[in-house]
């Protein structure tokens, strides 16, 4: 199943987002899921917002769930990407979803 990768970009420094997404990619891929990072969307790291929503978005229409980090509502780029899913009723886990602390605690 692709799982798209949703948190909180803008704003943090470039490096601590790009470890948190791919440790987030890596826990996924364990669970057996097919990630999919919005940090690999392919457009520069200072591209327009708008542009990176739009790539972005297009990304997560092509899966069937959805991973929201820690501190995602504090984002409103991952916000709209929740109501998205929500909208078209995909898979919501976070963090604090059953599956993944059971997963986890075998790790």
């Amino acid at each position: 199943m692709k799982i798209y990768i949703s948190g909180r970009i803008s704003g943090r420094p470039l490096a601590q987002v790009r470890e948190e997404f791919e440790q987030a990619e890596i826990k996924l891929r364990r669970f057996g899921f097919l990630p999919i990072n919005p940090m690999n969307n392919g457009l520069p790291a200072d591209a327009a917002w708008e542009d990176h929503m739009g790539r972005d978005i297009a990304m997560l229409l092509r899966c069937q769930a959805i991973y929201m980090l820690p501190g995602w509502p504090r984002s409103e780029g991952a916000t709209l990407e929740y109501l998205i899913a929500r909208q078209r009723r995909m898979r919501i886990f976070t963090a604090e979803s059953p599956l993944v602390k059971t997963v986890e605690r075998t790790l």
